[in-house]
């Protein structure tokens, strides 16, 4: 019995952290991983979520308002002896009950302090530790992910003295005050202990320190390494054992003696030149091979934030801004900047509207439609969703047409069309926004990408890892919205895009799982484009690798990169 009250009260844990949330990648996979195998905690995670909402929907309400809260039985069984049938409590009851509640903790607590024997207080054995001191700022991420406890690092997030941070997986750029830049990849443990100082407890970095940075100094447990205007990586192994690498310019590595007899002295290392440093019986230090490729000198090109407009919950709602790094610089783009999309072929199962569930179908207007959840607006609440796929990528060119024929049945999938040709540049071409619940895949739902018209000499691309996924600090939590799924008695769904806005849908319900913005973005050269080459379009199909389909919310073309002119 103790042991099952262990395991629920963990599974709540799981719950809350949730919730609120605060819950790490191992929380959300054990999670993922008990709810696949037990139905009664399916059944309880069920409860506590609409638990959750009622209580939400109460905090939102006026004061005045009288609300009713409805406890389904299996969730306070314990009560159904002491209360009638209908488990409903006013607003005005349940405050009355929360300010009991509270004064009863203030008189136990205010009795349980007086009745403890009173300590003198030793103010000389106080000890007073370092003030943290922000010395460095957060200025990039790329697929990280963060220990257990660890501190969350994201894009402005300043880098504090005396406070050691862990990485697991993934790579952090980090400026200093004084312009050393700093690119740790994962697994890797550090700290600062000023502007001049990196300690590097396990792990690799690589550091640039430009003119006016000159002293910028890594420690690592066997040495520190002291620059002097260079680049330069450290990696550190578990053990302790220290790589320096020296791409440019010059360095100090300064042993840490352990043996003031043992002779071993500092060591200038120049461009080309290597070092390592391992114990055995004493410290020993060997000169290694030089490879250049220990050294990283940018994050790759990627999609690296994005900026929305907040609803009322202060959860993200429609896109204003991306920033993408292309060809090793970033770029933030206005979403009026970006190339538009047109919806020419789905064939799929739902759709999905803002929080207040009007399907365009019903709402008496001619000019809209549903297609335009996803090309004609810029929410990353609202979209054509879940189509259908294909386990593996297309080999001829797909079946699209607007009503499909019994014959020749369309083509798994959705198709879009850009409003002007998207050129092959440096990077990401076409960035896209995938909305995803938070119990789902972190990676985010795996999809192919082939381009438009079809083309043998062309390639399919299988995207398995978003640019920001569900674990990165960069994903912004959503506004609620509704799901509407087509009334279908084949379990296929339609068929077509006429169908996408004549079919009959469920009305539509609101989604009570929380979701995050996720995006990837696109590099034509991996659908065989070369440099300046045009796509005019994409079908986009899921690979079927799970349960889970993807929710395309947003989709649009990169204009080309402004060079100077020769």
């Amino acid at each position: 019995m103790m042991q099952q009250n262990s395991q629920n009260e963990n599974l709540y844990d799981l719950f809350g952290a949730l919730c609120n949330e605060t819950i790490t990648t191992e929380q959300h996979l054990m999670l993922e991983k008990i709810l696949a195998e037990d139905a009664e905690a399916r059944r309880d995670y069920f409860n506590y979520l609409e638990l959750h909402l009622n209580l939400e929907r109460l905090h939102d309400e006026q004061p005045e308002t009288e609300i009713d809260f409805h406890f389904h039985a299996q969730t306070i069984p314990n009560f159904q002896e002491k209360v009638s049938s209908k488990n409903t409590f006013t607003t005005t009851q349940s405050l009355w009950l929360m300010v009991t509640a509270i004064c009863a903790t203030i008189v136990g607590s205010f009795l349980f302090l007086n009745l403890k024997p009173s300590t003198p207080t030793q103010i000389s054995q106080v000890e007073t530790s370092p003030k943290n001191i922000s010395v460095a700022e957060v200025t990039q991420t790329a697929a990280v992910r963060f220990a257990d406890g660890a501190p969350v690092l994201k894009v402005g997030s300043p880098i504090e003295t005396y406070q050691e941070y862990a990485i697991s997986a993934g790579q952090v750029q980090i400026v200093f005050s004084n312009g050393a830049e700093v690119i740790l990849t994962g697994p890797a443990v550090f700290e600062s202990g000023g502007i001049e100082h990196l300690a590097i407890r396990y792990g690799a970095c690589s550091v640039y320190a430009p003119e006016g940075a000159e002293g910028f100094t890594v420690e690592t447990p066997l040495s520190n390494v002291v620059d002097y205007g260079t680049r330069f990586s450290v990696n550190v192994s578990e053990a302790g054992n220290t790589d320096v690498q020296v791409i440019e310019g010059e360095t100090d590595v300064r042993p840490i003696k352990r043996d003031d007899n043992s002779g071993i002295t500092a060591k200038r290392l120049t461009k080309g030149m290597a070092q390592r440093l391992t114990t055995n019986n004493g410290l020993v230090v060997d000169q290694i091979p030089f490879d250049s490729h220990q050294y990283v000198s940018t994050l790759p090109d990627r999609v690296i934030s994005y900026t929305t407009t907040v609803g009322p919950r202060r959860k993200a709602e429609d896109l204003t801004s991306v920033t993408i790094q292309r060809g090793g610089t970033a770029y933030q783009y206005a979403v009026e900047d970006l190339i538009g999309i047109e919806l020419t072929h789905y064939k799929g199962s739902s759709f999905l509207t803002r929080n207040d569930g009007i399907d365009p179908a019903t709402d008496g207007n001619p000019l809209t439609l549903r297609r335009h959840l996803l090309d004609q607006d810029r929410s990353l609440l609202t979209g054509v969703v879940n189509p259908s796929g294909s386990t593996t990528p297309l080999t001829a060119p797909p079946v699209m047409n607007e009503v499909e024929d019994p014959n020749q049945p369309n083509t798994p999938g959705m198709a879009i069309r850009f409003r002007e040709p998207v050129i092959n540049d440096a990077g990401p071409d076409i960035v896209l926004f995938d909305l995803q619940v938070i119990v789902h895949t972190t990676a985010g739902d795996a999809f192919y990408a082939t381009p438009l018209p079809f083309a043998s000499k062309r390639k399919t691309h299988k995207i398995e890892q978003f640019d920001i996924d569900l674990a990165s600090p960069e994903a912004k939590s959503l506004e609620k919205f509704w799901l509407h799924i087509f009334n279908n008695k084949q379990k296929s769904g339609i068929s077509s895009r006429n169908e996408l806005e004549t079919a009959l849908g469920n009305g539509g319900n609101l989604h009570i799982v929380g979701a995050k913005a996720l995006a990837v973005g696109i590099d034509l050269s991996d659908l065989g484009f070369a440099e300046g080459e045009t796509v005019e379009g994409l079908f986009l199909q899921d690979a079927q690798d799970n349960a889970d389909i993807i929710d395309p919310v947003f989709i649009a073309g990169l204009p080309p990169l402004k060079r100077p002119k020769k």
